[in-house]
């Protein structure tokens, strides 16, 4: 196809040329003649033309069988005596692989015997389609799976709680509340872990308690304890005995919050009168945000424990932990005369609903509770229910 066009164009400049000497309306050579009609030579282009393509896609096809040995690297590797040169593994050392745990399942690498044929293992699981395959498990791994005692494993670099686990057949869980950890818990090579022999949680006995108390507590069978345990009967435990719960899940202790009272806190007065000039609340005057439309009160951040003041007298409305609408523990006082005042994301809190307080009495102790980031009281001042800038009631 290149060169079509620039044929076409040199004929066009020879016709053009030879019309100068040549008329075909008055002679009509034989030979000249037929070159000289524009249809012919556009015909004789198309049919170039098709051929030149076909050539060309016959010449770019390769077959399947042959396009190793007609490629340019095999050319390079190719010789007449040997063929392709294949490049070879390593040599064998004659060793293998029996197991990768030892015997008392705490080294991470894998023990070889010398000579034969390595023992082939294959992964926990096997799926194909449908169908499951239970891994094959050497002697001493099933010997850890199936064993009665506790065990305690190094740990090894790379190694992480659910790998552990699943050596040892039991659940991740079950290590965890063995060895005192969370799921945020980080575990270090040459730290040890206590290991059950069965997925579940130890319990110490304590006073009073029975083998039906203590199944209930795990949510499992009384039998199962027993029998485990190799028990005489239920009565056989003693106070301070570690019993192993197969199956036990560790019970779910909801947070309580409590009421504190200090000994040494100021004895409230039978009737309080407020003073109608407040008192500042805290131990210092570090505010760390001031009184905007979008921030009810000011906030005083003088550290963990700090005591917090009544800015006036007045009675406890409000003394409650919790989230409270972002305020976490707060308490409330009425000072009468439509003034209430509000401390919030406290820690401690000192005093009771109904209660009267005087000015300047340590009602807690400040903390960082509810909606905070840290360490502060969130003071507020309300008048007739509407939120004021407290530095215009404080001095």
């Amino acid at each position: 196809m290149v060169l079509i066009l620039p044929i076409y164009k040199i004929y066009l400049i020879v016709k053009k040329v030879t019309n100068k000497f040549y008329a075909p309306e008055k002679i009509r050579h034989q030979l000249i003649h037929p070159f000289s009609r524009r249809y012919l030579t556009h015909g004789i282009i198309i049919i170039i033309s098709i051929f030149t393509v076909a050539a060309n896609l016959n010449a770019y096809e390769i077959k399947r069988d042959n396009f190793g040995q007609t490629s340019v690297m095999a050319t390079l590797i190719m010789t007449e005596d040997l063929g392709i040169i294949e490049e070879e593994g390593p040599l064998t050392t004659g060793k293998k692989v029996t197991r990768y745990l030892g015997q008392t399942g705490v080294t991470a690498q894998p023990q070889v015997t010398e000579g034969g044929e390595g023992e082939e293992f294959l992964p926990t699981t096997v799926t194909g389609g449908s169908a499951v395959v239970s891994p094959i498990l050497s002697p001493v791994e099933e010997e850890l799976r199936q064993r009665d005692k506790i065990v305690y494993y190094t740990i090894q670099g790379g190694d992480t709680i659910s790998e552990i686990a699943e050596k040892f057949g039991i659940t991740s869980n079950s290590i965890l509340w063995e060895n005192n950890l969370s799921a945020y818990s980080l575990i270090r090579p040459g730290d040890k872990l206590t290991i059950l022999p069965v997925a579940g949680i130890r319990h110490k006995v304590v006073k009073n308690e029975t083998i039906a108390k203590i199944a209930k507590k795990y949510g499992v069978e009384a039998e199962d304890i027993i029998e485990f345990n190799l028990l005489g009967s239920a009565d056989d435990i003693q106070v301070g005995e570690q019993l192993i719960i197969p199956g036990g899940k560790k019970p779910y202790i909801a947070p309580s919050y409590s009421f504190r009272a200090i000994a040494t806190a100021p004895v409230a007065a039978p009737r309080v009168i407020a003073t109608g000039q407040m008192l500042w609340p805290s131990s210092c005057r570090r505010i760390t945000q001031y009184y905007r439309w979008r921030h009810s009160g000011i906030d005083i951040a003088c550290g963990y424990g700090n005591p917090i003041y009544a800015a006036d007298s007045g009675r406890i409305i409000k003394a409650q932990s919790g989230w409270n609408g972002g305020y976490g523990t707060v308490i409330e006082i009425d000072h009468g005369n439509g003034k209430q005042t509000l401390y919030g994301h406290l820690g401690n809190i000192y005093v009771k609903v109904g209660e009267s307080v005087n000015k300047g009495q340590t009602i807690a102790a400040e903390g960082s509770t509810g909606r905070s980031t840290g360490a502060h009281n969130h003071f507020e001042v309300r008048v007739g229910g509407s939120r004021q800038n407290p530095l215009h009631y404080v001095k």
